[in-house]
Order: C-alpha cells, then structure tokens, then sequence
C-alpha cells in the first residue's frame, strides 16, 4: 500500500502553475506539428506544379514527402520518449522544437540554399544531377529533420498529463491534448488548401518559424517551474538503432514498389515486386527479432517489454495501431477521389480547396469528439466508449464504400466522412489513458510513445501498402476493361476514373473490416472509471499520512 501510496503522491505537482495553463501551452507545439503533419496533402499539386516533377517518372518520389515525414515523426517519438523520461520533459521538449523549426527554414527554402549545397556536394563527387530531382530530395531531407523535431511533442505532452494530473484525472486532459493535435489536422488541410490559393507555397512554412519561436519561448517559460522526474538508468542506443531499421525498412519496402504511368498513356499490371522490397522486408524482420533479444536482455530497455504483459496496456495500443491504419484510409481516400476528377494538371490547384473542405469532415469531428471521449471514459470506463466510437466509424466506411461512386457530391462524403471521424475520435481519450495509467512513473514517456508511434506506425503501414494495392488493383482492373495500350480517348478517361472510384470504395469497406476487428482488443480494456480511481487516489493519501494526523 505504500508503494501504491508513493506513486500517487508522486503526481501531485509541486509547483505554482496551473496543469491547465502548462497543458495549455506546451498544446501549442502541438498543434504546430500536427499542422505541418497534413498541410502538405493540401498544398502538394502545387508543389508538383511550382518545381516542375515530371508525373510519369516523379510521383513515387514525392510520396517522400508525405511518408518521408511520417517515419520519422514516428522514430522520433519512439526514443525521445524514453529520452524525456531519462533526463526531464522540459530540455527535450525545447530541443525537438528548435529542431521543428529549423526544419521548417529547412522546408521553406529547399529549392535554394539546401539544394544549392547539395548540388555543390554532388558536384565534388563527380556527378551532375537533375536540378529538379535534388529540390525534391532537399524538400524531403528538410521534411525528415522538421519531423524529427515535431515527433516528439505529443507523447511528452501526453508524459506531462502523467506528471501533473493523477489517473482519476488524466483522461480529459488527454482528450485536450488529442482535440488540439487533429486541430493541427483539420488546419493542416484548409489552412493549405485555401492559402495556396493567395500565396506561395514556401509562405506557409516561413510562417512557422515566428509561431515556433513564440511558442518556444512560451513553453520555456511555463515550465521552468515544473518539476522533473528523472528514471534511473540509461539510454538503450542498441535498441532504438534497431527499431529505427525496422521502421524503416518495412515502409521503404512496402511503398518503393509504387510505380505510376500518370500520363494515362498505359495501364501496366505491376505483377512482380522489384527485387529489394523482399531482402527489405526480411532486414524488418531480422532486425525486429534482435530488438525483442535485446530488450529482453538489456537491463535499462529502450522499451520494458513486461509492459505488455498488463492487459490494458496491450489492447489499449493494439486498438491504436488499427485505428491509425483505419484513418489512414480516410486521409487517402478524399485527396485522391477529388483529385482524379480533375481534367489536367492546371485543374489540381482549384482541387486543393476542396479537398481541404472534406477532409475537414474527418478531421474536425475527430479532435471535438476526443473531449467527450474523455468524459465518458471518466464515467464508463475505457471499454464502451471506445467500442461505441469503433462501431460509428464502421458504419461510416461502409457507407462509404456503397454510396462514394465517381458522381458522389462532395456533401456526401463530407457527411460519412464526419461519422468516421466522430467514430475514430471517441476512441483517442480512452485508449491514451489505458495506456498512460498502465504504465509505472519511469516509463510514462515511453508508454505514450509507444501509443502515439502505434498510431502513426498503422498510418504509415497503411500510406505505403494501400497505394502498392490500390495502383495494383486499377492496374488490373484497367487492362481488363481498357487493354494495355490505347489512346486515351474521353471515354477510356472516364472508365479510368470510375474504375479508381472502384476501388477507392473497396478501400472504404476495408475500413470498416479494420474498425471490426479493432472491437477485439477493445473489448479487452477494464476499469478506468474515475470514480473507482478517486476512491484509489483517496487511500492512497490516507496510507501516506504519518500516524496521529
């Protein structure tokens, strides 16, 4: 009971400032990394237009912008959670945000100084690279270091919920922090869609840096008062480097097989995978097999694999890592349906405006229903209100996936698209808090990141498998109806788009097979009533009393 006593009195803050205020500031780094998360499938016609890549050749290399971003964001996260807890949250969270923005400088010049440097550097070593192939790789280079930086910000703030709230409290403040980083999404997607139609794309990135610098500043002075607990131990440099591998190479392996004849030209059945996605896959696996070895062994792991032997730290991150793979769906499905209604390159810049909109159905409902997420994981627990919100999304996939034909209104997508999120966004709060209160005071960092990376890690599972199977399956599909190769008459056009709306729809009902599924581990979370962890809290401070007060 003593024990028990010392970990709840361990969160009760020792400092003047408010949880509330230091939750609410350190939610605008947030909220900034969240933005820049999803501004790009907003802004990214533009960008194909503005530094001229060839779509029949360049399309898979500026999907590195996109999943480039993701895998780092979720490398990142995965050690500098272990980080904050080893050496405090305050100096990690400062320095991923000076990384965050100088990757944002990065960005917004990437076709300049950086490019520049790295045609000089190519240059010494005797090669001469096409201008536009080194502005994309300098874009993408100045996309990885701004996620390395924004990567971390989420599980250190879910990490602070921990420090600074008890369990009986912690699942609104959660659900804050969940409703403030899809704000970053929903702003990701219209802030994009509507400011390309006034500035240049660069603008957008320049502007993070005077909103980083604040937000720098504001955070630093927040919680300079604030205490910081240190776990005893090491950092693991083994395991993150393997992890790190892992990560990256199932993604590189599953999406470098896309392969695109955008010109509409062709239609090509992708029947074989190229010959490193298979060696790839197997370094995945290989080096996923050395990490269990040595997190097993090590005796300060980068993650404490005892962890999931407790029931609702397991499900809680189970759930997340579907749910991440079912959202993924969404924020692909949208772009492309819109997209592909275009009739030429010029029309994709007018389409970035109305993918922003519908997207924002998906978006905008999820953070909002984050919050009552909390409250009703407060009331009910962990179990129902995540199974409800699961059940909602499904039903949305569906409809989705019967009704999203190539003449569907915009009105109607935006309408399932906000029962998905509603669905999605009711399961944030609960599965964040399982995981968080599952979890012993010196793992807190790393047990939000695991949940976090889980989530990410499903959307960047889904971003490079579904566009392999999606191209695959047109592919098919199209040689089938229009053959190998023909002249792109206004009719082969169309039954070229109807036939992505096919499967664009197929998608939909994966969707909902996934949101299924994910009901499984679901049903598997208990407690998290707080009612049932104030009389806890309660007791606790009673044991911890000395005698006779």
């Amino acid at each position: 009971m003593q024990a028990f006593a010392r970990r709840f009195t361990a969160n009760r803050p020792r400092t003047n400032p408010s949880p509330w205020l230091v939750l609410a500031l350190v939610s605008l780094p947030v909220f900034i990394g969240a933005l820049d998360l999803t501004i790009v499938s907003a802004i990214l016609p533009e960008v194909i237009v503005e530094l001229q890549i060839p779509l029949e050749s360049g399309l898979d290399d500026v999907a590195w912008v996109v999943s480039g971003y993701l895998l780092a964001y979720t490398i990142s996260m995965t050690f500098m959670g272990r980080v904050s807890d080893l050496i405090g949250r305050r100096s990690v969270y400062l320095i991923c945000l000076g990384i965050f923005i100088i990757g944002s400088i990065w960005v917004a010049g990437a076709d300049g100084l950086p490019a520049d440097a790295i045609m000089s550097l190519a240059r010494r070593m005797g090669q001469r690279p096409d201008p536009t192939a080194v502005a994309l790789l300098s874009l993408i280079i100045g996309r990885i270091v701004q996620a390395f930086g924004g990567g971390a910000l989420v599980p250190i703030s879910m990490a602070l919920v921990g420090d600074l709230f008890p369990p009986h409290r912690r699942a609104q403040p959660l659900g804050l922090i969940g409703a403030v980083d899809m704000a970053g999404w929903v702003v990701g997607h219209l802030y994009g869609g509507i400011m390309v139609q006034f500035v240049d794309w660069r603008t957008l990135f320049w502007l993070n840096v005077p909103v980083g610098l604040l937000a720098l500043a504001l955070t630093w002075w927040v919680l300079r008062g604030v205490r910081q607990p240190r776990a005893a131990g090491g950092f693991d440099f083994v395991g993150a480097l393997l992890l790190g591998l892992t990560l990256a190479a199932i993604s590189i392996g599953l999406g470098a097989n896309t392969e695109v004849t955008a010109d509409m030209t062709t239609f090509e059945e992708l029947s074989t995978l190229p010959p490193y996605t298979g060696p790839l896959l197997l370094v995945a696996a290989l080096a996923f097999a050395l990490f269990l070895l040595v997190e097993r062994r090590s005796s300060n792991p980068l993650i404490d694999l005892a962890l999931f032997r407790r029931r609702n730290f397991t499900a809680g991150n189970l759930t997340s890592l579907i749910v991440g793979f079912a959202l993924m769906i969404g924020l692909v499905s949208v772009p492309i349906l819109i997209n592909i209604r275009a009739e030429d390159v010029s029309q994709l810049t007018g389409a970035a405006l109305s993918v922003g909109l519908v997207m924002s159905a998906l978006t905008i409902p999820m953070g909002l229903a984050a919050v009552p997420g909390g409250w009703l994981s407060d009331r009910y627990g962990h179990r129902l209100p995540t199974a409800v919100g699961l059940v909602l999304a499904a039903i949305g996939f569906v409809l989705a996936g019967l009704r999203w034909f190539e003449t569907v209104s915009y009105g109607e997508m935006a309408l399932h698209m906000i029962m998905v999120g509603v669905g999605l966004g009711l399961t944030t709060s609960p599965t964040s808090a399982a995981v968080l209160n599952a979890a012993p005071d010196d793992r807190r960092g790393i047990a939000a990141a695991i949940d976090d990376m889980l989530r990410l890690l499903g959307m960047t599972l889904a971003a490079s498998s579904l566009t392999t199977i999606a191209l695959r399956r047109v592919s098919v599909l199209a040689v089938d109806r229009i053959g190998e190769t023909v002249a792109m008459t206004q009719e082969a056009i169309n039954i070229y788009v109807s036939i992505t709306a096919q499967v664009i729809r197929e998608l939909a009902l994966l969707g909902a097979l996934l949101c299924i599924l994910a009901l499984l581990p679901a049903w598997m979370l208990r407690g998290g009533r707080a009612k049932d962890f104030q009389a806890e809290y309660e007791q606790a401070q009673h044991a911890a009393r000395p005698a006779g007060d």
